[in-house]
């Protein structure tokens, strides 16, 4: 009896491998591409400009960074952005001053926005 038993929920295991779907690969909706992985960049250098965000003027906080090469990158700032000292402490944008040395890690979006996700003191 118990070989009987085993027999048939043998076969009833094997006949439901023939009823498995192989895994869809995620696609996108109709006529919209598949977003690829977000690049994550870093650059290093000396701050050319700080502006911080006025609502009245419409302005959203931005910080200029002169690389090693002399190339200026411009970085947008948000509520998210890390902004640490050397030491790891939090501070705000309004503390990093003109000539001061950092690494910013930073997206680009499709538009050609620099974002940036977190600006270090280098000194």
């Amino acid at each position: 009896m118990k070989k009987i038993i085993f027999s048939l929920l043998a076969f009833l295991f094997v006949s439901s491998l023939c009823f498995a779907q192989p895994v869809a690969q995620p696609t996108a909706p109709a006529g919209y591409p598949i977003a690829k992985p977000v690049e994550i960049k870093a650059v290093t250098g000396q701050v050319d400009s700080v502006v911080i965000a006025d609502p009245a003027k419409k302005t959203m906080s931005e910080i200029v960074v002169v690389d090693g090469k002399g190339q200026k990158l411009s970085f947008m700032v948000r509520l998210s952005t890390a902004i640490l000292t050397k030491e790891g402490k939090e501070i705000t944008l309004s503390e990093i001053k003109k000539d001061s040395k950092v690494t910013v890690e930073y997206t680009t979006n499709a538009a050609g926005t620099n974002r940036a996700r977190s600006i270090r003191l280098a000194e």
